[in-house]
């Protein structure tokens, strides 16, 4: 695997981690706003759910951060 390719995989995760944390806020938002309701097990599985969001975007995060920390190497070695 390339570092392109592992910088691509990077910036997916992150992405789906960005979806999944939008699409877990907007549901305790209408569930808990819009219809009053008082927290429930929908409400602690999107918490959940908001949490792994929130690990998928720090572990793809550092994914890149080392696919950069490479790329600066093979420079170095290069120069």
């Amino acid at each position: 695997m390339n570092v392109a390719s592992i910088n691509h995989s990077a910036l997916l995760g992150i992405n789906n981690g960005l979806n999944q944390a939008n699409n877990a806020s907007q549901k305790l938002a209408s569930s808990e706003q819009l219809n009053g309701e008082k927290p429930n097990q929908e409400t602690t599985k999107e918490l959940v759910a908001l949490k792994q969001a929130e690990q998928q975007v720090q572990a793809s995060a550092r994914v890149a951060q080392t696919a950069g920390d490479v790329i600066g190497s093979i420079i170095d070695i290069r120069a």
